[in-house]
């Protein structure tokens, strides 16, 4: 079956997401984050395109940014081949890191654009990363993080003033944007449920103590079929967030 075209926004801009294939992580230390930034940046420079919001998360990434000459299509094979090579050679890993075809939704409006922006600077809030958008490194929005490299000015697009748009993104936002099921957080009490299911097991601390092969592949059974996150997982088996990590990358 053919694949829907994608929809073209009449504004040229875009809130793009990029997600790790199986959920896998694509950012494993600031090494990696501070590679994919680089990319972009000299994508950036090729391409044309402005970048207005970003957002750096363990498995998946938000971009809000402007096409110019060179379509979404183009921006991401220029993005992905660059990065994926880069990973691939550092972990000594092959194949495919990201999921086949980026997702991406339209932005057509001041209000919509703005509603955009406060859902990512909340992403790494909801994912209990940090208490305030602003403490987090690896999100980068005009007008609202420190400066950061590579960010055009969003003056344009928007009446609101600096300050304003501070006070903006941390009020409550409901929106899901781009985010799909396998991005909704669980409550402890659900998690361990789901984990003695699919493990057979009693308690989840049980499987930190399996050998290294049954532990690695509770791990791998548990992240590809549920909703548990890494650090989630961590936290309920006392396995290291370093452990499973390094378990998603085989």
């Amino acid at each position: 079956m053919s694949r829907l075209a994608r929809k073209k926004s009449t504004t040229g801009i875009y809130h793009v997401m990029l997600r790790g294939a199986d959920r896998r992580i694509i950012f494993s230390d600031d090494e990696d984050c501070c590679r994919f930034l680089d990319t972009v940046g000299r994508v950036k420079e090729q391409s044309g395109f402005k970048l207005y919001a970003y957002c750096l998360m363990g498995n998946h990434i938000h971009l809000l940014l402007e096409e110019s000459s060179e379509p979404l299509e183009t921006i991401f094979k220029r993005i992905g081949t660059s990065y994926v090579y880069y990973y691939n050679w550092k972990y000594e890993l092959h194949g495919h890191l990201f999921q086949d075809r980026f997702r991406s939704e339209c932005v057509e409006n001041d209000a919509y654009f703005l509603d955009v922006l406060r859902y990512i600077c909340q992403n790494p809030v909801k994912a209990g990363l940090c208490s305030s958008p602003f403490d987090y490194p690896w999100l980068g929005c005009s007008g609202v993080s420190k400066e950061k490299p590579y960010l055009d000015s969003i003056q344009h697009l928007t009446d609101i003033q600096p300050s304003e748009l501070k006070d903006f993104v941390v009020e409550p936002c409901d929106s899901e944007h781009l985010e799909d099921n396998g991005s909704r957080r669980m409550t402890d009490q659900e998690a361990i449920k789901v984990i003695c299911e699919l493990c057979s097991c009693t308690n989840t601390q049980e499987i930190g103590g399996w050998n290294n092969e049954r532990r690695d592949t509770a791990v791998t059974t548990i992240l590809n079929n549920s909703f548990v996150s890494i650090r989630q997982l961590s936290r309920l088996t006392g396995i290291s967030k370093a452990i499973i990590e390094r378990i998603c990358r085989k």
